[in-house]
């Protein structure tokens, strides 16, 4: 039941996050305990032949993200970035660079590109905050993630590569921190890695999925709850019925 209750959490925080720009839905893992080895023992107690082995359940073990790519949908908006294959952004924090997959930019008032949704710094490939010129008439970031302003390269937006290897972990604010810094993406060498100007990547939530996983998990949970009552009864009449005789 425990374990159910601790999936069912797992699985309302990726709902609530359904249009979340670039969520990574988690996956929950169980792990089960270790299993007795059940024996037919003789008169004297010695154990003759093994009938097998008994579960003794199951238990929450983590979540793990699920980093598969997110629909995308088209905005028209040039500083709207959609991050494909293994490509994050590198956002400045006050705890150091983190990354995220929300693409939706902004050009704040000193004119510096940060995220729409925080307001964080977008780190470039050099690791310095990029700076755009604010009275520039148009704005455009390439698949490689260079932004031209006026037609004029002023800097090139930072991607990596994020694997298990550098051990992500979610950080709230749809960021990510790693223990390890992630490697910078070549676009030459991985042609799938990237962005698309005036798209958004989506969450990667599967809401019918999810649906139907919680109904199963409430389903179990419900099983688990009327076993630990009948149980609790057989053991009210052992001792209160068969005491008594």
């Amino acid at each position: 039941m425990m374990a159910e209750d601790a999936a069912q959490q797992v699985i309302a925080q990726n709902l609530a996050n359904v249009s979340t720009n670039g969520y990574k839905q988690d996956v929950p893992i169980f792990k089960s305990f270790e299993e007795n080895l059940i024996a037919v023992a003789n008169e004297s107690g010695e154990m003759q032949s093994d009938l097998g082995a008994m579960g003794n359940g199951a238990e929450f073990q983590t979540a793990i993200t699920d980093f598969s790519q997110g629909p995308l949908k088209q905005t028209g908006n040039p500083l709207d970035l959609a991050l494909t294959g293994n490509a994050f952004l590198g956002i400045q924090t006050v705890s150091g660079t983190c990354y995220s997959r929300d693409g939706a930019l902004t050009i704040s008032s000193g004119g510096v590109l940060v995220q729409a949704g925080t307001g964080l710094p977008v780190v470039s490939d050099r690791g310095t905050q990029i700076q755009v010129p604010v009275k520039a008439a148009s704005i455009r970031v390439g698949p490689d993630g260079t932004v031209e302003a006026d037609g004029k390269a002023v800097a090139r937006i930072g991607l990596f590569a994020i694997t298990m290897a550098e051990g992500p972990k979610k950080i709230g604010a749809n960021l990510v921190e790693t223990t390890i810094a992630p490697p910078q993406v070549d676009t030459r060498l991985d042609p799938s890695a990237g962005v698309r100007s005036g798209y958004i990547e989506g969450s990667n939530v599967n809401i019918i999925k999810q649906m139907v996983t919680m109904i199963a998990g409430l389903r179990a949970y419900e099983a688990n709850s009327k076993a630990l009552q009948s149980h609790d009864t057989v053991e009210d009449k052992s001792v209160n019925q068969i005491g008594k005789v």
